[in-house]
């Protein structure tokens, strides 16, 4: 397989040209911040505390093996149990394999001169840099302390530091006994730091010191992951296409769980499912390669439920079990050594290994940022390892509690930088978008205008066409009538007003059809009102007028009303012509069929003698006129006519036609 340094192809250019590409890019960067890295994992596991000065530090102790169902309360013997032996502090005593755990008691001894405590002003007290495990201590055959009112007896291995105030009574000239027994029940064992007595005041400070970072610490790591699991779970709720954040959340959400036990110390009757939270650990790492393969951009090689068959079956075992601290059984222990453990280092490695290839052979910039954190975190497991094999400075405190929360942090953050990455891109992306929107608004308003231009250019030309058609057609052919007439030798001066009325009504028409009255019919109608009324008033007959509300019509403009108010005057001039009688009605009202095809029905009735038959039906008359004129209307032309009056009735669609 050929080789490319951070994501540079693998063909093409050098290797020294590949490289000073890479220098070019972000290489030194990344450098500078792996070096840091390097340097801040350093300074962790290698920062040990420094012991207090003034007091008298106990380097030494003989330490007894002894049963671990022996009564933490029981006070220490006078004489030491068989098998004693001198051992130098600090101290760990093996984990023995049934049941699983270290159970030892250590005797120091030192000496109190009263000399050394000018005015025996000063509190005294015991304090131990760091423990693990439960301990009773006492001084010369009293109880001083259990360190169960300062831990959880659910958290497996937890290491604390311990001081105690010495009660002046207690306190002999001269020699001193301290007891410590120790039980641990896991398979690190236990752990005796050196102890050191003197003045409280001069103690103390090292004891916050160490409280704050073993104690106080993991704390507030806990609350840290609380709000993550919180603020991804909301990134994952606004962005559900992107399952990481949910299930990195639910690994944030089992180290607060894990880390649960350490902020209580009093019994609360949940011990049982806080024992089984000790195992989160292992949830957290099936999760993991999901987790850094999709970070990566990848998919999983491996279905995720088969990840979670290990911490499904140690869990399960650990529920058959029946797990007390005290007495951890020997195939449980098993179990954990031969399963877990390698699964555990397994999962880790699959997972930085997914990061190291991605970070190196692809130049991803996600990826680059968690060796970051991985390279803390190998430091941190190397110390713990030679921690216990006893290469590096038992006095140094573990850093298994901060790696999890660590490296969870980093991916967190790296997930956070990565969201608000996307979130930049789309707020660039609208910013684009917004600029080219109004680009487009601009040239859409210029096009519309244009539009509006050229389509008022047009109406304007349609309607002086048809303005010029229907006065050609009307006024134009009445005053070829009359002039045509006028110079006849015999002037028949009868038919020329009538034709010069004839031509002034239809001019009437024409100037009425152009009043501005929008879509509504109604006004229309009243305005064929205002001239129908007075003519037929001139030649002596009433009008009846009716007009209910009358529904919308579509498309009705001033060609329809002039068409339609022709309709009408023709109508009404038949009535008058042929009627007989006196009396002329219109009345307008919605269509019978309103929900079908027509909307509108207009009624013009008279009661005279009707029309005769020849006239009705003679071509090229008003009535032929009177039909095709309401075709063009797309509405209905319907004339009954007898001895008992003629109707015309007009039935008028929705949606009248373009012209």
């Amino acid at each position: 397989m050929s080789q490319h340094i951070a994501g540079l192809p693998a063909s093409g250019p050098s290797l020294p040209e590949r490289l000073r590409a890479w220098l070019r890019g972000r290489g030194p960067l990344l450098l500078l911040y792996y070096g840091l890295a390097a340097i801040f994992g350093l300074g962790l596991v290698t920062a040990t505390p420094e012991m207090p000065e003034g007091g008298l530090a106990v380097a030494e102790a003989t330490f007894a093996p002894v049963a671990m169902d022996l009564a933490m309360e029981r006070p220490p013997p006078e004489t030491m149990p068989p098998g004693a032996a001198a051992v130098p502090l600090p101290y760990r005593c093996k984990a023995v394999p049934d049941p699983v755990g270290c159970s030892g008691l250590f005797r120091l001894t030192f000496h109190y001169d009263p000399g050394d405590d000018p005015g025996d002003v000063d509190l005294w007290s015991i304090y131990v840099p760091i423990l693990s495990g439960r301990a009773t201590l006492w001084l010369n055959g009293a109880l001083l302390i259990d360190s169960m009112t300062i831990q959880s007896d659910v958290v497996v291995n937890q290491s604390l530091p311990l001081i105690q105030p010495i009660p002046r009574p207690l306190l002999k000239d001269g020699d001193n006994r301290i007891d410590i027994r120790i039980v641990a029940w896991s398979q690190s064992g236990g752990f005796l730091d050196t102890v050191v007595v003197g003045p409280d005041r001069l103690l103390r400070p090292a004891y916050s010191q160490r409280e704050w970072m073993m104690v106080t610490l993991p704390r507030l790591l806990v609350a840290w992951q609380a709000a993550l699991c919180l603020s991804l779970l909301i990134v994952w709720a606004g962005h559900r296409d992107e399952p990481i954040h949910l299930v990195m959340s639910l690994i944030l959400g089992l180290g607060v769980l894990q880390g649960l036990p350490m902020l209580g110390t009093e019994p609360n009757g949940l011990e049982r499912l806080y024992r089984v939270l000790n195992f989160a650990g292992q949830w957290q790492g099936a999760l993991l390669p999901f987790v850094m393969s999709r970070l990566v951009g990848r998919e999983l090689t491996v279905p995720l439920r088969w990840l979670l068959v290990i911490p499904a079956v140690v869990a399960g075992a650990f529920l058959l079990a029946a797990f007390d601290p005290p007495t951890l059984q020997p195939w449980f222990a098993w179990l954990w050594l031969v399963l877990v453990i390698p699964w555990a280092v397994a999962m880790l490695g699959w997972s930085g290994w997914i990061v190291l290839s991605a970070a190196i052979r692809r130049n991803h910039a996600a990826a680059q940022l968690v060796l970051g954190g991985l390279i803390v975190i190998a430091l941190m497991a190397g110390h713990d390892i030679l921690s216990v094999t006893g290469v590096l400075d038992l006095r140094v405190p573990s850093m298994t509690r901060y790696m999890a929360p660590l490296l969870m942090t980093v991916i967190s953050a790296t997930l956070m930088w990565r969201f608000a990455q996307a979130l930049g891109e789309v707020s660039r992306f609208n910013d684009i978008l917004r600029r080219e929107v109004a680009t487009a608004e601009t040239e859409l308003r210029a096009s519309f205008a244009r539009e509006q231009a050229q389509t008022r250019a047009v109406a304007l030309e349609s309607e002086r066409l048809r303005l010029t058609r229907d006065l050609h057609d009307g006024l134009a052919g009445q005053l070829v009538s009359i002039v045509a007439q006028c110079e006849l030798p015999q002037h028949d001066y009868r038919r020329i007003g009538a034709a010069a009325r004839q031509a002034l009504d239809d001019l009437r028409l024409v100037v009425a059809s152009l009043d501005d009255v929008g879509n509504d019919l109604g006004m229309m109608l009243a305005q064929f009102h205002e001239r129908i009324g007075p003519q037929l008033q001139a030649q002596g007959m009433e009008l009846d007028w009716q007009m209910a509300p009358l529904p919308d019509i579509e498309g009705l403009r001033s060609e329809h009303a002039l068409t339609l108010f022709r309709i009408l005057q023709e109508a009404v001039t038949n009535a008058v012509r042929h009627s007989g009688c006196r009396r002329v009605g219109i009345a307008m009202a919605p269509a019978p069929d309103g929900n079908g095809r027509f909307a509108v029905r207009i009624v013009v009735k008279d009661e005279g003698r009707g029309i005769p038959d020849g006239i009705a039906a003679g071509p090229g008359k008003g009535l032929n006129n009177m039909r095709q004129r309401a075709a063009s209307l797309g509405a209905d032309l319907t004339l009954a006519t007898g001895p008992d009056g003629t109707r015309v009735v007009i039935d008028l669609p929705f949606r009248l036609p373009d012209f």
